[in-house]
């Protein structure tokens, strides 16, 4: 009745100010997630690799993949061989200092990879592919190391890398000649070198470990084939360490 009033009275409906109609449906655009955002500028081709990722530099920045999809980078199967919080704590440090990477790009890589990395090691602590436990191959780690229970490997393993990967809370903006020679010391050498050759061979235990119970680990490469796994790729300013 009043819409009828208002037409008499000479009272049009003001039109809409969109320029869209209301009904329209415009398609969502999907973005890659956090940890896929620099997947075009990683070049595999031109990247050196370690247990924890690969990298290269295109001059001015790094360039970083936690291994590649389908492919668990050794260390981080490691670090989530139990579903420890202190271990996923390291990684997640060494993950940042390594190539200072944000906290929510992790996270998000984290949820992705659920599927494939969470409790995957207690599904496999009982897959161990050797004959018999009365196998004797001559080589000491290898008729030990496969026949360890997963949380014993677990430990092994981040010990050492903490070990090989303590992170100094101090920081100097320059160091004095006794601290340069006391830091050089062949005592505290000695224990770095330590360090790490135990993780070198913690990692080959790792390795094996996980190839007995019927996983394929590139051993050149240091990553764990996992089907189903989704590599981060981060682009960063941060140095490299050794």
């Amino acid at each position: 009745m009043l819409k009828r009033l208002f037409g008499v009275l000479g009272y049009l409906p003001a039109s809409s100010l969109r320029i869209v109609p209301e009904d329209a449906q415009q398609p969502a655009v999907e973005r890659p997630a956090l940890h896929r955002l620099s997947i075009r500028e990683f070049d595999y081709g031109r990247a050196s690799a370690d247990a924890q990722c690969h990298w290269h530099s295109d001059g001015e920045d790094f360039h970083y993949a936690l291994g590649r999809d389908d492919w668990v980078p050794l260390a981080v199967a490691g670090f989530y061989l139990t579903s420890s919080r202190q271990c996923l704590a390291w990684l997640d440090e060494s993950l940042r200092v390594r190539t200072g990477v944000s906290q929510d790009v992790i996270d998000g890589w984290r949820r992705a990879n659920r599927p494939v990395l969470e409790a995957y090691g207690s599904r496999l602590d009982e897959r161990v592919s050797f004959p018999s436990r009365q196998q004797d191959t001559g080589i000491a780690e290898t008729d030990t190391v496969p026949f360890i229970a997963v949380t014993e490997m677990a430990e092994l393993f981040a010990l050492a890398w903490q070990r090989a990967h303590l992170n100094s809370p101090f920081v100097f903006l320059g160091n004095s000649a006794p601290y340069v020679a006391l830091g050089g010391h062949h005592v505290l050498r000695a224990v770095r070198d330590a360090n790490e050759y135990a993780l070198e061979r913690t990692l080959g235990w790792l390795a094996l470990w996980l190839e007995a119970r019927g996983l394929t680990v590139d051993r050149r490469r240091h990553v764990v084939h996992m089907p189903g796994y989704q590599a981060l790729y981060y682009r960063g300013s941060a140095e490299m360490w050794d």
